[in-house]
């Protein structure tokens, strides 16, 4: 506990150390694409995330998380044989705050979902932007499809009151296996990657303007608290422009 720890710092004269997973070959070429965030999630304990890019974005872990399992791509993102970490998503959220973010933006990230699909219509959110409390009349949402669209990655954008649409992606993925996302928006042209593969697996026109006024990110949930993740998530990356394909292939 921090009274625990707290004394042993007292005891020893000496202030305790603030844990930093070694840095691997893929997290440099993350930092070499220049995100404006990148929170590693590999934290002891809540409720703060630091990022480990050049700007220090915070973001904040709901109550619902837990902390420091088994993470993807160890041999890459870490070094020195060491065990990459992630945290595990059971109701809770990340939340971040990213003013000026606007129409192109880039989200990566390293997901592991382990609701069975056939529990609910939408497995769960792994990423959401939108107003707090609502998931429309704007937004966009990127998730897995459980009873709807089973196993597959999905996209719901619902802008100008319109009912919105739940576009699915092609593959079929395995519930407890990690894979890598990348959600590209660029103006009104949405595209979602999986794996590094240059080809999108969903890519859609949706309505960008009202996206301006949304400065609120979720991870890990939706930002209704609809069908939150229940899962793994690793390495969140956000980038202010939209990636190219080859940068994609990078990250990956």
């Amino acid at each position: 506990t921090e009274a625990a720890l707290g004394l042993l710092e007292n005891v020893s004269g000496q202030l305790r150390r603030t844990f930093q997973q070694t840095q691997g070959p893929d997290f440099q070429s993350v930092l070499e694409a220049g995100p404006i965030a990148y929170w590693r999630l590999d934290e002891l304990a809540g409720p703060l995330a630091i990022s480990s890019s050049i700007t220090p974005h915070k973001a904040w872990y709901e109550p619902g998380v837990v902390f420091f399992l088994k993470g993807p791509n160890s041999n890459e993102l870490c070094n020195n044989g060491e065990q990459n970490r992630a945290a595990h998503f059971a109701g809770g959220r990340l939340r971040a705050y990213l003013d000026n973010l606007g129409d192109r933006y880039s989200i990566a990230m390293w997901f592991w979902n382990g609701m069975p699909l056939q529990s609910r219509d939408i497995a769960g959110w792994m990423f959401s932007r939108g107003r707090e409390y609502g998931a429309g009349p704007q937004g966009d949402h990127l998730g897995i499809g459980g009873t709807v669209h089973a196993g597959k990655l999905v996209f719901f954008s619902s802008q100008h009151g319109e009912p919105g649409k739940l576009v699915p992606g092609n593959t079929t993925l395995q519930r407890w296996d990690w894979h890598h996302v990348v959600l590209v928006r660029d103006g009104r042209t949405v595209r979602v990657y999986l794996d590094g593969n240059p080809q999108p697996e969903i890519e859609v026109t949706s309505p960008s303007d009202t996206l301006l006024r949304l400065d609120h990110l979720f991870f890990g949930g939706r930002c209704d608290n609809q069908s939150n993740w229940e899962g793994r998530l690793d390495e969140v990356t956000v980038f202010n422009r939209a990636l190219s394909a080859d940068e994609i292939d990078n990250l990956y």
